[in-house]
């Protein structure tokens, strides 16, 4: 056994489809986790309805720096939900390379098996 196969069996701790899908789901939360924070740091008026607000306030101006707290809030958890989202797809990444690099030094392993 090479260190290889034990390197992908260490690191892998799924198969060839799940990391693929893994991968794949990874990346489109990754964009959509982004488009969601530039909305929330420009203050979108679209994603209003997801601030939790109170239902009343003193002034306009309170209101207004309230839900620029929260949008700024919910920007950063978006921000960080991307990152977290963005390092699933690279261990998914490197699971499927360290698969197929397992996979062609088996090949290999054959044919000097059948040669020799």
């Amino acid at each position: 056994m090479n260190t290889t196969n034990t390197l992908c069996s260490m690191a892998c701790i799924c198969g060839k489809k799940c990391s693929l899908f893994c991968l794949v789901i990874s990346i489109w939360a990754t964009i959509q986790m982004l488009l969601m924070g530039i909305a929330y740091t420009t203050n979108s008026l679209t994603f209003i309805h997801s601030l939790p607000l109170a239902e009343h306030y003193g002034s306009l101006e309170e209101y207004r720096s309230e839900a620029d707290r929260l949008y700024g809030m919910l920007a950063l958890r978006c921000y960080v939900t991307a990152f977290l989202y963005g390092c699933i797809a690279l261990i998914s990444y490197v699971c499927l390379g360290l698969r197929k690099r397992k996979q062609k030094s088996e090949m290999n392993e054959d044919r000097k098996m059948h040669i020799g």
